[in-house]
């Protein structure tokens, strides 16, 4: 793997018709090559990727949501070791930027649809037709790699994810090749996963809340009104991406055995145009049942 750190001067935008909005491009460049093609993904970043820093012991890795902000996710991402009142030398902040969308006029530049949530493969048109195919989650076993090679000291990496980046953390939790390998070198990886507006069940069991605000398993008849219900990324079928060469058993023992933290905000019941329209519920508090 061959990798470097590209600054852009100026600011840059993407046409993103989703949210009928233009999202600011971030500032910085992940380089690197795979079967001799050159590809590039945004990023923002406390800390060079080409330069040593034996002092960062954290690797903190923030994933926006579906405004695609990764400028706005690296600030929070900085608030949080601000908060902790700790040397910000012991701590590295990336915030990668996953781009969905294809109007891009910057050449080998990834991107990929909404599958990005669950490690869907990158797209390649246009100007970037020739671009090679990568998993979402690739990404991320990418940018560890560097960050350990770079920072030997690295003992405990944490990975964040909001709303949509709630999606990819969660079923990037469940279905990444790295995290065993990272514990048998003594590096702890840990996943914190905020108001997703989706989640992969295990089984074909879902349920749901009545009237009373009781949760009740959800009938087979009520199901099949949802044919897709358990289909990936919602279920363990039709695996595709990342997850395509893995056993659904294999998802099973990992999302079980790894440590996963979930966190739901008690007021976050509005913006119904955010949420995931799946048969998985209506509200994230229900989601997350």
């Amino acid at each position: 793997m061959i990798f470097t750190l590209l600054s852009l001067s100026g600011c840059q935008g993407l046409w993103y018709q989703f949210l009928n909005i233009i999202v600011d491009i971030a500032p910085d460049r992940f380089v690197s090559k795979k079967i001799m093609k050159s590809y590039q993904f945004p990023i923002v970043t406390s800390h060079p990727l080409d330069k040593n820093n034996n002092e960062t012991e954290y690797l903190i890795i923030m994933i926006h949501g579906a405004g695609l902000n990764a400028n706005k996710t690296f600030e929070t991402g900085q608030q949080i070791i601000e908060s902790l009142k700790m040397p910000k030398d012991r701590f590295w902040v990336l915030a990668p930027q996953i781009i969905e969308g294809v109007k891009l006029d910057e050449k080998g530049l990834l991107f990929w649809d909404r599958r990005w949530r669950s490690g869907g493969m990158s797209l390649s048109t246009g100007l970037n037709k020739d671009l090679p195919s990568l998993s979402s989650f690739k990404v991320i076993d990418r940018l560890i790699d560097v960050a350990i090679k770079l920072n030997p000291g690295i003992r405990r990496i944490i990975i964040l994810g909001h709303s949509a980046g709630g999606q990819f953390i969660v079923r990037y939790a469940a279905i990444n090749s790295r995290h065993e390998f990272l514990e048998q070198q003594g590096i702890s990886i840990r996943y914190v996963v905020a108001n997703s507006s989706s989640y992969p069940y295990l089984d074909q069991t879902r349920f749901h809340f009545n009237s009373a605000g009781e949760i009740l398993i959800t009938s087979r008849e009520e199901l099949m009104n949802c044919r897709s219900y358990n289909k990936y990324k919602y279920g363990l079928e039709e695996l595709y991406g990342y997850a395509e060469t893995l056993s659904p058993q294999i998802i099973r023992t990992r999302l079980l055995t790894r440590p996963v933290m979930f966190v739901l905000g008690t007021a976050d019941t509005d913006r119904a145009w955010s949420q995931d329209k799946s048969c998985e519920g209506r509200r994230a508090r229900e989601k997350q049942v």
